[in-house]
This record gives C-alpha cells, structure tokens and sequence, in this order.
C-alpha cells in the first residue's frame, strides 16, 4: 500500500505550473452579465481580446445591417495586427481566439445580403440578436443561458 502523502504534490514539484480553475463560477455574476458585460464571461480576463472584440462590435454596429463584409474584417484584423485601431491583437489570435469563438457560440453569423449599391449578394459576418422570450426562466441552466443572451442582446443593441 502507497502512503500517499509521500508521493509528490503538484506544488512540490519545481517549476511545475499548477493549473488554474476554468469553472464557469470564477465569471458569473447575474448583474454583470444581465448589464451586457458578457465579453468578460465570454473571454474571461484576457483584457487585449475583449478590448478587440469591443472594436469588432462598434465596427459591426456602424453598418445598418450590423455586418462587415469578409474584406472588410481581414482589413480590419490587419489593422489590429499593426495596433492602428488603439489596441494591438495578432491577425491569427484575431481568427482563431475571437471569431471562431463569437461563430461558434452564434453571436456572430456568416450570411449573405443583398446590397443595393452593387445589386448583388454579398457575403458577410453579421451581429445575431438572440431570441429569448421577455421574462426569464424561473432557475437552472436556461435561466443563465437566458442572462447570457440577454447581456449580448443589450451589448449590440446599446448606442
């Protein structure tokens, strides 16, 4: 049998780093998230990728349609790779980190619009308004999942 306090600790251990919690908990604050302060949930303490993500989201909030067409965010990307924009954010991590995360979450949409001016489709990435009824739900998972909506919801429709 093993004694288990003789056994090595992850602390004891030299140049060891120990793992940080990733629970949903150390973000959730109802009142933040229910004012619009999702990108912190979203993207946790990494405060260059949510100031990229707040310049994505005015940019987008710019066009009436709420989109930018896929030109426009690689110059855009290119533009926070040179630090233009007032904040600096590697073209890859740009793609990699906050696009594919706002896609993959369904904040953010490929589709096509109609743009009268070239009278043709054109493909864009475009801000989704959530669907969520008026009141929330009474408690458990749908309620948070509804906060979450609800703050992105604020977030895009704020001025």
């Amino acid at each position: 049998m093993v004694n288990r306090d003789s056994l090595p600790q992850p602390t004891d251990v030299p140049n060891r780093r120990v793992p940080e919690s990733k629970s949903i908990k150390l973000w959730w604050n109802p009142g933040s998230i229910g004012t619009g302060d999702v990108l912190r949930f979203l993207f946790g303490e990494r405060s260059e990728t949510i100031a990229a993500a707040k310049l994505l989201i005015d940019k987008m909030k710019q066009a009436d349609t709420l989109s930018i067409s896929r030109y426009q965010l690689r110059q855009f990307a290119v533009d926070l790779n040179a630090g233009t924009n007032g904040c600096k954010y590697s073209y890859h991590n740009f793609y990699t980190k906050l696009v594919r995360k706002l896609l993959d979450l369904g904040f953010v949409e490929k589709c096509m619009i109609w743009n009268p001016e070239r009278r043709t489709t054109v493909r864009v990435y475009q801000l989704r308004l959530q669907q969520i009824p008026n009141r929330p739900p009474e408690s458990g998972f749908v309620r948070q999942a509804w906060l979450v909506a609800k703050g992105w919801n604020d977030l895009v429709k704020a001025k």
